[in-house]
């Protein structure tokens, strides 16, 4: 294939693989405690042995941005979010995973849980909250006073973990992640929680827009440059047929 449209073509796809990403970033500009995920490209020289080979190809690296998003006060008691690094533990079917997202509520059994329904780490296990007026401190204790009770009963503390930086954590959708290494040990984490808020995407929706605009523009120049060499190509198939 000629060089040039190889490279050409690659960076389509390397154009439009960061379309996807930045799409994907504007969509959940309002989702709660969402990520925003980065790529970057690299153009590397390839070693090429034989000429039919493209000299060039695209490397494509994906991170997530873990800086914290601002908190948003909703007034709910079930509401939590984190001031400072760390993550919540929740517990899933394909096993424990971890997630700023703190729109918690109580399941039918009174386990707190979290909007899609798995069970929220406690530091000796699942949460049981049975009616009664929530209060969580700053350490993530659960308090619990029933309606015409002056006690107050803590019924549990809310687990908060983090991990060694950079963080190696890959996301599995629904604001949820894991460590890339399954190994990977947990580390205390600083981080306070902060009842009746809960934190906001840090997708910056007008940097998003301009990096739209940048891959939308990139990704027509090579359209255009792949159009040109097929042109030339057409042309020179031609041209030579009529020798």
């Amino acid at each position: 294939m000629n060089s040039g449209m190889y490279a050409a073509l690659t960076g389509n796809l390397s154009a439009q693989r960061r379309l996807d990403v930045v799409s994907n970033n504007l969509a959940n500009a309002n989702t709660t405690g969402f990520k925003a995920d980065r790529i970057q490209f690299e153009s590397v020289l390839a070693n090429v042995k034989n000429s039919t080979d493209g000299p060039v190809f695209s490397n494509d690296r994906y991170s997530t941005d873990f800086s914290s998003g601002a908190l948003q006060q909703t007034g709910n008691a079930l509401d939590v979010s984190l001031e400072g690094d760390g993550f919540f533990v929740v517990n899933t079917p394909q096993g424990t995973a971890y997630t700023r997202q703190g729109s918690f509520h109580l399941s039918p059994t009174g386990r707190l849980v979290t909007a899609d329904g798995y069970e929220v780490q406690g530091a000796g296990g699942p949460i049981t909250v049975n009616g009664g007026k929530v209060e969580i401190g700053n350490d993530g204790t659960v308090s619990v006073q029933q309606p015409g009770q002056t006690t107050v009963n803590t019924v549990g503390t809310i687990a908060t973990v983090d991990f060694p930086k950079p963080y190696a954590m890959e996301k599995l959708g629904n604001g949820l992640f894991r460590p890339s290494d399954p190994q990977a040990a947990t580390i205390a984490s600083t981080a306070g929680v902060k009842q009746g808020y809960l934190e906001t995407s840090n997708v910056k929706a007008v940097v998003e827009m301009s990096r739209l605009i940048e891959a939308s523009r990139y990704f027509e120049i090579c359209a255009k440059a792949v159009k040109t060499y097929d042109d030339m190509n057409n042309r020179a198939a031609n041209d030579l047929g009529k020798v």
